[in-house]
């Protein structure tokens, strides 16, 4: 490795605050556009680091949020944890580290603006964070995540989250349209408004992902898109 190359590694590394390995760093760095195609554009880009940073990522927000108040149901976690790993909340985060600097992108990518794009944002800070996690050890990842998240957890946090938004946000990421909801009024043998609730599923390409239950339409539906949150994390 140049001197230039090794220099800019450690103006990085000063920023993320972890001495992370200048191979992974390097490879967390580097787009897939940027090497071969087939499997050489899997083994020498970040999609791997970005693979396990992901799974990295959702088990240390889980954690933090479980630990920060000890009142919060499953559901309620759940959407937490959904915006502060969803891209956007990634992408934020790599903005004020300025990731973009450092990113090694093909000509195309460069021109296309790749360097300030959202989704290959979100992914490099993923690949860093796995990089981290192999190079530094889990403590490390997890300082590294509650630093450079502290924006947007403490957002999640402070401020109710519109699940069902977030599903849609997940599911048109990953091409599966818009959810659809199925809500029916539950009797539970009373008389009154207060014996009764409502049960909702969710449909994603036709498929039911997940089933609430809530003393309103839009309580139920909002269990039904916690749930379906939690099955596809």
């Amino acid at each position: 490795m140049d001197s230039d190359s090794s220099n800019h590694l450690d103006e990085l590394r000063a920023i993320l605050g972890a001495p992370v390995d200048d191979q992974l760093l390097s490879l967390a760095l580097t787009h897939p556009s940027a090497v071969g195609e087939g499997i050489e554009r899997t083994l020498h880009s970040n999609q791997r680091l970005e693979f396990l940073g992901d799974a990295v990522l959702a088990a240390i927000v889980a954690e933090h949020l479980y630990r920060s108040d000890e009142t919060l149901a499953e559901g309620v976690l759940t959407q937490r944890k959904a915006a502060g790993v969803r891209g956007t909340s990634l992408a934020s985060a790599a903005k004020r580290l300025g990731i973009g600097a450092y990113l090694r992108l093909g000509r195309g990518e460069e021109a296309a603006g790749g360097r300030a794009r959202d989704s290959i944002l979100a992914d490099a800070f993923e690949a860093i964070l796995g990089a981290i996690h192999l190079s530094c050890g889990a403590d490390a990842a997890r300082d590294f995540v509650l630093r450079a998240l502290s924006e947007e957890l403490n957002a999640v946090e402070q401020n109710a989250v519109n699940v069902k938004n977030l599903l849609q946000e997940k599911t048109q990421s990953v091409g599966l349209g818009t959810p659809v909801y199925q809500t029916a009024q539950r009797d539970a043998g009373g008389s009154s408004q207060a014996a009764r609730s409502f049960s909702a599923q969710v449909l994603v390409s036709g498929q039911v992902r997940g089933r609430g239950i809530g003393k309103t339409k839009k309580a139920a539906e909002c269990a039904a898109a916690a749930a379906a949150l939690q099955a596809m994390t």
